[in-house]
């Protein structure tokens, strides 16, 4: 057993690199008398820790969660998640469905972009064509497909056709909603403009975006006049900017051991909930070891899944059978599982051709790519760890966010960790393992094929009735854990880590930033 296996078991004590790093607060930082007149400007501000700078805050373009994160205060949408994750009126006042095929919204007439025009239903038809022309290369096209015509009947009423029943229509009209005459203009995604509660006041490359509370908006601007989105990639820095009162939110964003270290702090409050965010080890299918299914069978039965929950989570996550977490409508939990099994996973890679030769040497070796963010480096030493004792040598290889997020979407890995955020309709399976969904019209990125499974998503999309989606997904889930395009790992709980003062805003399963609109922080 290896040090960092030893670390996962060992002791539950604080470890020496918060235990330094709460010295070094005290030390430094430890006057936190001068936290109520943080944020104290005009209309007061709220300033919230992110580890990465988005990607790309165009809706039409954007994939990561920070951009989706972020643009959900920016872009206003035909219709947004509501408490329990089924569709509500946003842009949409109201809409019918006066045949299986067709879909008709009313838009709300005081709605303005931040530049003072109306939105009109020519910007909704604006928007969903330009995603669903091709020569734009949107990622978020394959969802849309489906839709045959749009049609703005009048200023404020637009008419969707569908080619067939969609059943995830509604749920993927959460996207923002793009002004006609401002879209095409090649700076847009930098500086763009939407009709969300706040709007676009600052941008510092690699620093900071600065949201200001758009006053026309619809009801009325948002209580706080400013949220600031930091960008501090660091842990260590995140956890000291929370303790000094520099920053008053951030959401899933620190490592359970620092969570520990905060707990006691009397200006701070740690809220938790159960998460639908799903994290997974991705292969690449055109890897020629990777191809085969025993190899990938093999690292499944490698991973201590329960020991890395126990130890780097602290308990705080829950083991994942498919990327819908329990408790979903559609969630089957009994599809093929992968228990930790060392001896069972040597036994696998003999048979694939890659027996365990003498001495020191691997039977292989693999390539891991993550970011630079402390949790998912540290899971990616844990990974290797456990890998070296079936023979499997892996390198570790952390990249600037930018820089990692744009090698897996080229295919440019062999494996990697990441996360979906936000699961709330089971169509993401086609979105994610349709033959038809690698990028850019999709997010296949590892390239994997199953015909069968393309039958049973198309039927999926069609079907109408929620029992027999649910019998369709629950076939879908059996096939993609037998397959193993990626092997399962967790649902980490939702954990947000906010100033006391902060008020207003709603804990979602989906760890989304949107009731930031309703947050203010109170005097004192």
């Amino acid at each position: 057993m290896g040090r960092v296996h030893r670390f996962l078991r060992g002791r539950p004590g604080l470890p020496l690199f918060f235990a330094v790093v709460l010295v070094a607060a005290a030390a430094g930082a430890g006057c936190t008398h001068d936290r109520a007149d943080k944020g104290a400007s005009a209309g007061g501000e709220i300033v919230a820790a992110i580890e990465a700078w988005p990607t790309n805050l165009d809706p039409r373009m954007a994939t990561d969660a920070y951009s989706e994160r972020v643009g959900e205060l920016i872009f206003s949408k035909l219709v947004r998640e509501g408490p329990d994750l089924e569709p509500v009126g946003d842009l949409a006042t109201s809409w019918e469905q006066p045949s299986p095929t067709v879909y008709r919204f009313h838009l709300r007439p005081d709605a303005r972009f931040h530049d003072g025009t109306p939105v009109t239903a020519a910007d909704v038809v604006y928007t969903f064509k330009w995603i669903l022309d091709p020569a734009h290369g949107s990622p978020h096209r394959a969802a849309y497909e489906p839709i045959r015509d749009i049609v703005a009947e009048d200023d404020h009423t637009v008419r969707f056709e569908l080619s067939a029943p969609h059943a995830p229509f509604l749920v993927n009209m959460v996207r923002g909603i793009v002004p006609a005459h401002l879209g095409d203009d090649p700076g847009y995604a930098q500086k763009p403009v939407g009709s969300g509660p706040y709007r676009l006041a600052d941008v510092r490359p690699g620093e900071a975006l600065v949201l200001a509370a758009f006053a026309d908006y619809p009801g009325g601007p948002p209580p706080t006049g400013r949220i600031v989105f930091k960008v501090l990639p660091e842990d260590t820095v995140r956890m000291l900017a929370l303790k000094k009162g520099d920053v008053q939110f951030v959401m899933n964003g620190l490592p359970p051991d620092a969570l520990e270290a905060l707990k006691d702090e009397p200006d701070l409050v740690i809220e938790r909930g159960p998460g639908t965010t799903y994290s997974y080890l991705g292969f690449n299918l055109r890897d020629p070891i990777l191809q085969k299914h025993a190899v990938r069978e093999a690292i499944a039965r490698a991973i201590d899944r329960d020991a890395i929950i126990a130890g780097v989570y602290r308990g705080q996550a829950r083991p994942a059978t498919g990327l819908l977490p329990p408790g979903h409508w559609a969630y089957n939990g009994d599809v093929p599982k992968y228990a930790y099994d060392p001896e069972a996973a040597k036994r696998l890679l003999d048979g694939a051709g890659y027996p365990d030769p003498e001495g020191p040497a691997p039977r292989f070796s693999l390539t891991y790519k993550t970011s630079q963010n402390q949790l998912t480096r540290r899971i990616g030493e844990v990974l290797q760890e456990q890998l070296a004792q079936v023979g499997i040598e892996v390198a570790v290889r952390s990249f600037e966010w930018g820089t990692f997020y744009a090698d897996i979407k080229a295919g440019n890995f062999q494996l990697y960790t990441l996360s979906w955020v936000g699961v709330t309709d089971p169509d993401i399976y086609h979105y994610v393992f349709h033959s038809e969904s690698i990028p850019p019209d999709g997010a296949n990125r590892g390239r994997y094929a199953n015909p069968d499974l393309d039958v049973l998503l198309e039927r999926g999309r069609a079907e109408g009735d929620r029992e027999a989606r649910k019998a369709i997904y629950g076939e879908v889930q059996r096939i993609v854990a037998r397959d193993l395009p990626y092997v399962s790992l967790w649902h980490p709980e939702s954990v947000l880590v906010r100033d006391r003062r902060l008020t207003g805003f709603v804990l979602s399963p989906t760890g989304d930033y949107a009731t930031l609109a309703h947050a203010r922080l109170e005097p004192g």
